[in-house]
């Protein structure tokens, strides 16, 4: 079954198509859009058989495209599900990406097999840090060399039990 298009209060997440990427590539939106991470994704799709690749989407604003989100590869045998986005500056700074990517997971949380959201960011994206940690992301190891990586648990999913610390005693004690 095909995504759908998905609304939310001030966006349309529209499918990405091979046509659409095949559009995309040969006719830039903006000239920030598409950045070279679009650009490997969009010749990906273009060049795929099946006409849309599941749960990756253009996200429109005001009737025009200002970035894309989705699914970055397959689920891990673990449960993992790697979400990744962008915007074009002009649309950055006003909650879009928070409410796109809350959409996106909203969609990843119910699909079959999906245990973890996760994400990975640059050390110095502040603001993506900060989206991920409002949607519920919080810090964990095995990231990619440059790379912070935030995941969060889908709903449901039983939370994975921390080890606690050996207890530390300080201060002197008398017997």
């Amino acid at each position: 079954m095909p995504d759908r298009v998905l609304r939310t209060e001030r966006l349309v997440l529209r499918p990405l198509t091979a046509a659409v990427a095949s559009g995309l590539l040969s006719r830039p939106v903006a000239e920030e859009f598409p950045q070279p991470d679009d650009r490997e994704l969009l010749r990906h799709v273009a060049a795929t058989a099946d006409e849309l690749i599941r749960h990756s989407y253009l996200i429109e604003f005001e009737g025009a495209l200002v970035g894309m989100l989705g699914v970055a590869g397959a689920l891990s045998p673990e449960g993992d599900q790697e979400v990744r986005y962008g915007l074009i500056c002009a649309a950055r700074g006003v909650g879009l990406a928070t409410e796109a990517v809350g959409a996106l997971c909203a969609v990843l949380d119910g699909q079959p097999g999906v245990r973890r959201l996760t994400a990975e960011v640059r050390p110095g994206n502040e603001a993506s840090r900060r989206l991920l940690h409002r949607l519920g992301f919080g810090e964990v190891s095995g990231a990619s060399p440059g790379h912070l990586r935030l995941a969060r648990v889908a709903p449901g999913q039983p939370v994975p039990l921390r080890r606690a610390a050996p207890e530390r005693i300080v201060g002197r004690h008398v017997c």
